[in-house]
């Protein structure tokens, strides 16, 4: 299924906050899967088993073992001409030019778990949130079901509104809207510029992170000033 109203609360806002960073660096993306039904989830674990396909799963769906079932998973695919040839339809999980690559960098910055991040099963258009780990283990300690699981968000209050959307979308837009980071600077566009500098992503433009900007600078033939402007952004990005 994708809809993204049926996700867990924290990963819907996640979810706008991706679409939206996503988009002010030139790439679209849409949700293909959300939550997922123990007979959709069968028939993807029938793929390459006793039907047509390659093999995409280890979970089956009555074990609720794929964190699709439990509303704490979604996967993207792009929604642009990557090609040239003035078709979008084609492109959904064209990874020519390592789109998938940097969406998941993002993804990362905001504090998902991205499936191409995994050692074995890579899963470039996989996003979940890490609050319960990698697998479904420890909510199925917790709760049993995801239908339990799922009982739990509302009476927590946890329910996300319209107007809880656009606030946390519009900060996220502010923040990483930034045209210049430098020294002193705070906030997801610190985080993605650190992870594409291979500093650590705290979020804070400090000393280091000031010194290591240099570094990349010089090295990809730009001003070492330690100032993030246009240029080291676009070098940068599509460096990831």
């Amino acid at each position: 299924m994708r809809n993204v109203s049926q996700l867990h609360p924290e990963l819907q806002k996640k979810v706008e906050q991706l679409k939206m960073l996503c988009q002010q660096n030139g790439i679209t993306i849409g949700i293909s899967e959300c939550v997922r039904t123990v007979a959709e989830q069968d028939a993807l674990y029938a793929k390459g088993r006793t039907m047509p396909g390659k093999i995409v799963t280890k979970a089956k769906g009555n074990t609720y073992s794929s964190m699709h079932q439990w509303g704490v998973a979604f996967d993207f695919y792009l929604k642009m001409d990557v090609d040239g040839d003035g078709s979008v339809s084609d492109d959904a999980f064209n990874n020519s030019t390592e789109l998938f690559n940097k969406v998941g960098k993002i993804g990362q910055s905001i504090g998902l778990e991205w499936g191409g991040a995994w050692t074995s099963m890579k899963d470039l258009p996989h996003f979940q949130l890490p609050n319960w780990g990698s697998t479904p283990a420890k909510l199925k300690r917790l709760y049993g079901t995801p239908e339990k699981f799922m009982a739990t968000w509302e009476k927590k209050g946890q329910t996300v509104t319209e107007s809880d959307k656009i606030t946390t979308t519009t900060k996220e837009s502010e923040d990483y809207n930034m045209k210049t980071i430098k020294k002193g600077s705070k906030g997801n566009a610190v985080k993605v510029w650190q992870i594409i500098i291979g500093a650590a992503a705290d979020g804070n433009f400090g000393s280091g992170t000031e010194r290591m900007t240099k570094t990349w600078q010089g090295n990809h033939g730009l001003t070492a000033d330690g100032i993030v402007g246009a240029k080291s952004w676009k070098a940068g990005l599509e460096a990831l």
